[in-house]
């Protein structure tokens, strides 16, 4: 069993992937010239749960119920609890138009609000350039360098302390 979480938030909602909208879900992951970096090569059973501590969430916007993205992480413990993200990813036509940024802080507020996160982590391919420029608007650093070696590119592990 995985968590699941439903999180209202201004034109968008975040719930649980469903049978249908993991037909969607295939579809981005199939789609590595788009979405490669946000994969980051895994496939979707990389990243669907695999226990109580572990969630995939679908961004919906509003009131049309469409499937525009996926969240999917784990709660963590460390010193102190932790979400690490797995995946984050918007549909190419509907970024650049606020939904992964509402979509990230209402998912901070809610992991703050109801596990006492305190900080969130997220991978980010060396590459990634788009990736690195959003997650740097969200106010996450990068606070480690992880080199691969070729033809593979260094990870880049960002934090935000929320």
């Amino acid at each position: 069993m995985y968590m699941e979480m439903f999180i209202n938030g201004k034109d968008i909602l975040l719930k649980p992937i469903n049978q249908g909208n993991l037909f969607l879900l295939k579809q981005w992951y199939e789609q590595v010239d788009s979405y490669g970096f946000a994969t980051g090569g895994k496939s979707v059973k990389d990243i669907l749960p695999v226990d109580e501590n572990s969630f995939i969430l679908g961004i919906f916007i509003t009131p049309e119920n469409k499937c525009i993205g996926v969240i999917s992480g784990d709660f963590k413990q460390a010193k102190q609890p932790v979400l690490w993200i797995k995946t984050f990813m918007i549909d190419a036509v509907w970024q650049r138009k606020r939904y992964g940024t509402l979509s990230f802080n209402i998912l901070c507020d809610y992991a703050s609000q109801q596990f006492g996160i305190k900080c969130v982590y997220i991978s980010v391919s060396k590459e990634n350039l788009a990736g690195i420029a959003f997650w740097n608007k969200m106010g996450m650093n990068c606070i480690k360098v992880i080199p691969r070696g070729e033809p593979l590119s260094s990870i880049l592990i960002f934090e935000k302390v929320i």
